[in-house]
């Protein structure tokens, strides 16, 4: 079966997921940047910091170590002798009450060629070995450290241990020559659990600290949000109540032009019959007068479209799905434009009856400015609902301009950002346009 999403699907899901991060704003962009950088830095900060104090912890470690070591290079104890010699014998009880004990697991002597001078492990003592590369830098002069996993010839004997920690640190001569390297091998048990200490109060930090800036940005979005709601409703009430004085002067203009003009011209029309009818045919008057009465029936009909174009404004009582129902019935029914229209399952119960009406003006200019400018034959209108409102867009397949926007387009994208929506035009030459209209929830604004 095949789960993989249509196209028209995942590009809804897009185009959502765009308008939505667009609603945001700058501000808010800048602010989800912030708390994304933030987590960023408090999980590098998480990961280097335990990393930072296990390194100077060894350094520490190693430093100690090396105290040790010249502390008995320096009482003459190396280097040593036969295992049998007392040089050796007094080396070995020196070793046993400074350096083993505790984490320490081993303790070896080597020489600049490899070989095992001393070994708290007799069974060592005398063998040549290759010099690891750590060994190999302590013999140039500095302490070293590096993690043994006892797969080395000369760590046969510690192979009960998963992981040593290994110290090497230069034993210098009198006259200050490296003359050989102190190995160390120390259990990580105990520095594996201040690790494990450490990692978890790091963390532990880091987390409140990032919980209280979550904390804090959620109360700063609530109170913006609230800021944004209450200007929003006032931007709706007085949009809705432009709207509806457009529609009464809508409605007194179309009644004034009916009663003062469309009247006055169909009396005009009875007369010119008239008068026409009294007058015989080959009289020039007659075809004069004819002429005048096709005249004044041009007139009316032009007079009676605009008066419908007029008369029909959003009717409310529609529902935002309705009207744009309607304007897509309508400018089928005046022009040859295939118009397809795709409403989603959508609720539109959260937004303000200002906000659908300026919804579908923005549908009625869109498809005004195809019928004017695009020369389109084909137009597709989605209505498309969004966690934060409704989305719409206009897509046409024709010429596509990118001449400046018109009056009817600037008044369209005001009225829109005044109650919080946006308008988002997109043209290319040659493949049509399209026109993304967005109006937001009214957060309770009717």
């Amino acid at each position: 079966m095949n789960t993989e999403a249509p196209p028209s699907r995942r590009r809804g899901v897009v185009d959502a997921a765009r308008t939505e991060w667009g609603e945001i704003g700058a501000v808010g962009r800048v602010a989800f940047g912030g708390v994304i950088l933030s987590l960023a830095v408090a999980i590098a900060l998480g990961i280097w910091i335990p990393r930072l104090v296990r390194h100077h912890l060894l350094e520490a470690r190693a430093e100690l170590i090396a105290s040790l070591g010249d502390e008995i290079a320096a009482r003459g104890l190396v280097p040593v002798g036969p295992p049998s010699s007392p040089s050796y014998e007094r080396l070995r009880e020196e070793i046993e009450l400074s350096l083993l004990g505790g984490e320490t697991v081993r303790v070896k002597l080597w020489t600049v060629d490899g070989t095992v001078a001393y070994s708290d492990d007799p069974r060592l003592v005398g063998q040549q070995f290759e010099l690891t590369p750590a060994a190999q830098r302590a013999l140039q002069g500095s302490p070293t450290f590096a993690v043994s996993h006892n797969s080395e010839p000369a760590h046969a004997f510690e192979r009960p241990f998963v992981e040593l920690m290994e110290f090497f640190v230069p034993v210098h001569g009198r006259d200050d020559a490296t003359v050989g390297v102190f190995e160390v091998e120390q259990r990580t048990d105990a520095l594996n659990a201040s690790l494990v200490y450490v990692r978890r109060n790091v963390w532990l930090a880091i987390g409140t600290g990032i919980g209280l800036l979550g904390i804090f940005m959620a109360a700063l979005t609530v109170a913006s949000a609230r800021v944004m709601n209450r200007r929003r409703r006032q931007a709706e009430h007085l949009l809705g109540s432009l709207f509806r004085a457009q529609e009464d002067e809508r409605r007194r203009t179309v009644g004034a032009l009916h009663d003062d003009v469309g009247q006055p011209l169909f009396r005009l029309l009875y007369g010119l019959e008239g008068s026409r009818a009294k007058i015989p045919p080959d009289n020039p008057a007659h075809s004069e007068l004819g002429h005048l009465a096709d005249l004044t029936r041009d007139i009316d009909r032009t007079l009676r479209s605009e008066l419908r174009t007029l008369h029909r404004g959003v009717d409310e009582d529609l529902g935002l799905e309705s009207s744009i129902e309607q304007i897509v019935d309508s400018a089928m029914a005046e022009t040859d434009l295939v118009i397809d229209l795709d409403i989603g399952d959508i609720d539109t119960s959260a937004v303000g009856q200002a906000a659908k009406i300026a919804l579908a003006h923005a549908v009625r200019e869109a498809i005004t400015n195809v019928r004017k400018h695009a020369n389109a034959t084909h137009v597709t209108v989605e209505v498309r609902g969004l966690t934060q409102g409704v989305v719409v867009s206009v897509r046409d397949d024709g010429a596509g301009s990118r001449s400046p926007e018109g009056l009817g387009l600037v008044t369209t994208r005001e009225r829109l950002e005044a109650i919080g929506g946006s308008l988002k035009l997109t043209s290319t030459r040659g493949r049509g346009t399209v026109f993304k209209a967005m109006v937001p929830n009214s957060g309770g604004a009717s």
